[in-house]
């Protein structure tokens, strides 16, 4: 599995032409999206921050549809495009894990710096995946998990809303 940053900058993606954008690699049917998502008190939501670019101060988490590539045939949700159009394509992100508020906390020279970013996301997924297989006995190498999230669960319901919350 390779875990791959959903972006920072919402879906808007630093273009302002008004439309919804994916990053690349992200979008790409072989590998699993991270998305970002912050605490709200005690509730982790989406993260969004205002103005919604990070390179403007704020940041959010990127998603969306892609217009490049088509939805993989593993891929059994639905997401209605933002402009109404019924675009269809491979849906970014596959899963998330927090990029913002209260951040990572990290220390850089010597400083305390707190900071985060779907492109911390990322690498803790990738840990998480590599942990969790070398766990198993005996240890096995892992497989690409974004089929497995949304293959159908004992109960008809992706397998990941078992352990994922949408």
């Amino acid at each position: 599995t390779v875990c791959v940053s959903a972006g920072d900058d919402g879906s808007g993606d630093q273009l302002d032409d008004g439309k919804a954008h994916v990053n690349f690699p992200a979008c790409s049917p072989h590998v699993l999206a991270v998305g970002g998502t912050q605490l709200d008190g005690d509730q982790e939501v989406v993260w969004w921050q205002a103005p919604g670019r990070r390179s403007d101060g704020g940041g959010s988490t990127g998603g969306g549809i892609s217009q490049v590539f088509p939805q993989p045939s593993w891929q059994t949700v639905e997401v209605r495009a933002p402009d109404g159009s019924g675009a269809t394509g491979r849906i970014i992100p596959d899963i998330a894990a927090l990029a913002g508020p209260p951040y990572y906390q990290l220390v850089l020279l010597g400083k305390a710096a707190p900071n985060g970013g779907t492109s911390a996301a990322a690498p803790l997924w990738a840990a998480l995946i590599a942990r969790s297989a070398a766990a198993l006995n005996p240890p096995r190498a892992p497989v690409f998990l974004a089929p497995l999230l949304y293959g159908a669960g004992p109960n008809g319901h992706p397998l990941g809303t078992s352990v994922c919350r949408d």
